[in-house]
């Protein structure tokens, strides 16, 4: 498992973008992604990096706290 902060969601788009604390790399998750049922910006979550059509994406994206 992975470690990152949310950068930002959309809910009402259904996606988002979190960024790995280790490495600040940024990534896409859709809201099917969210074991939590919705995320805001700031919140630590814990998360798994999948192979997409377009590159990794964030997948099993769970809440870990406040960063």
């Amino acid at each position: 498992m992975q470690t990152g902060i949310i950068v930002f969601y959309l809910p009402e788009k259904g996606y988002g973008y979190l960024r790995l604390l280790d490495t600040k790399e940024d990534f896409h998750f859709r809201e099917e992604n969210l074991l939590c049922g919705s995320v805001t910006a700031g919140e630590l979550v814990s998360f798994e990096l999948k192979q997409g059509r377009q590159g990794y994406f964030a997948d099993k994206v769970r809440k870990s706290g406040m960063a």
